[in-house]
């Protein structure tokens, strides 16, 4: 083997340039796959941490059946086992109790249609970054008492001012209807222009005696510590809340359509990188090719002197592996490096973009990441179609007798 490895090694230095130019070639796909996966990777991280920090969670816990009839009558008690099964998990980072409730909102002769978020201020400022997107007011506090925070669109639909007051009218639990007069304390714009039109926060204890629904919520929200121990924590709190009625769901199974987007986002990507990867086997076969016609003479020879077919074919076949590895190492430790400097310094976008972010809630930014897996899976695809773009020259080799060998010209 070794002697295979040094032969191989010898052969494909005989022309420089071409070898050069293979290596090259191998080196600019490996080293861009590597960014613009780093980049599609690092983009959906952030945007499920933002977007699922602050609404789902990582994993969320609800009552069975309440992900496809989210009423009332779906909420459960947020009790003291559930209370320390969360703060006695490691990986749990943070976790915020929430009860929602639609209602009609009302300010003298405008009225629309409004959400209520009903949060525990002590585990929202530790969970969410609502209290960050507060652009008029205050947010609520442990000392909050018949205040509402609403969205800035709602806000502005009801034509009101800080300190005045909204009188909400909506259905407690056993069906009867609720209202009540609160006093307007802060405007949030969370970026998603469909809740900054209804959303209202309202203290979670409030919205309760409100509504009926005494240390009842909807969800339990919960934050982890990374998602690769989403799987682990989703199994043993259902191991533990399953006979208790409840669920424990993934922010994909909560946030169907983010899931969709990202995999049709995640879908093009690739499907863009495997074409370039594809071009770079056509560069690799063209080098192959070229260097064993050049040799089939040489080839016959050896052939005709006792060498056997398949240890040509062989030695072939590591100058292939030769020339790819080469170019992934070196791609692949460039490619790196572009993303850890793009991870410490993210890519700050401007104009339309910028807006585009903001208007979602987003910062306008881009970050990469250094997922192992984006290496792993670049050398290998890359190597993979290196090797399969060789088997027609090595095929060659295979077949080749001596008497061709020697004649071809």
């Amino acid at each position: 083997m070794k002697f295979f490895l040094k032969f191989a090694w010898r052969n494909i230095w005989r022309n420089k340039r071409r070898t050069l130019i293979t290596i090259l070639a191998v080196m600019f796909a490996t080293s861009l796959t590597v960014v613009m996966r780093g980049l599609q990777l690092g983009s959906y991280a952030y945007f499920i941490r933002t977007i699922a920090g602050d609404y789902s969670g990582y994993i969320q816990i609800q009552r069975a059946g309440y992900k496809d009839d989210p009423s009332l009558r779906k909420t459960f008690h947020f009790t003291e086992d559930i209370k320390n099964l969360l703060d006695s998990n490691r990986d749990v980072v943070a976790y915020s109790p929430r009860l929602f409730a639609n209602v009609l909102v009302s300010s003298g002769e405008n009225s629309y249609g409004g959400l209520i978020y009903g949060v525990d201020p002590n585990f929202e400022v530790k969970y969410s970054n609502f209290h960050n997107k507060i652009v008029k007011g205050k947010f609520l506090n442990s000392s909050s008492s018949g205040e509402v925070v609403l969205g800035y669109k709602l806000f502005q639909n009801l034509r009101l001012n800080i300190g005045d007051e909204v009188v909400i009218l909506g259905q407690g639990i056993d069906g009867g209807l609720c209202d009540g007069k609160f006093k307007v304390v802060g405007v949030v714009k969370l970026g998603y222009t469909e809740l900054d039109n209804m959303v209202i926060f309202m203290g979670l204890k409030d919205l309760q005696d409100f509504l009926y629904a005494e240390n009842r919520v909807s969800v339990i929200s919960v934050l982890l510590s990374d998602f690769d121990r989403i799987e682990k924590v989703k199994k043993n709190f259902s191991d533990i809340l399953n006979p208790k009625g409840l669920v424990v769901l993934g922010w994909d199974e909560v946030m169907v359509e983010l899931k969709q987007t990202i995999d049709f986002d995640n879908a093009s990507g690739i499907l863009f990188l495997a074409f370039l990867i594809i071009l770079v086997a056509f560069g690799i076969l063209n080098t192959v090719s070229m260097s064993v016609f050049e040799r089939f003479n040489e080839f016959g020879i050896s052939l005709a002197i006792g060498f056997k077919n398949q240890k040509l074919a062989l030695v072939v076949l590591f100058e292939v592996v030769i020339i790819a590895i080469i170019g992934i190492i070196i791609g692949c430790f460039l490619g790196g490096l572009v993303n850890y400097y793009i991870i410490k310094n993210p890519i700050v976008l401007t104009g339309e973009y910028a807006s585009v972010y903001e208007d979602f809630g987003f910062e306008p930014k881009l970050v990469s990441s250094l997922n192992p897996r984006i290496f792993v899976n670049t050398a290998l695809s890359i190597l993979f179609i290196s090797l399969i773009s060789a088997l027609v020259p090595v095929y060659r080799v295979y077949k080749l007798e001596p008497l061709k060998g020697i004649r071809y010209t």
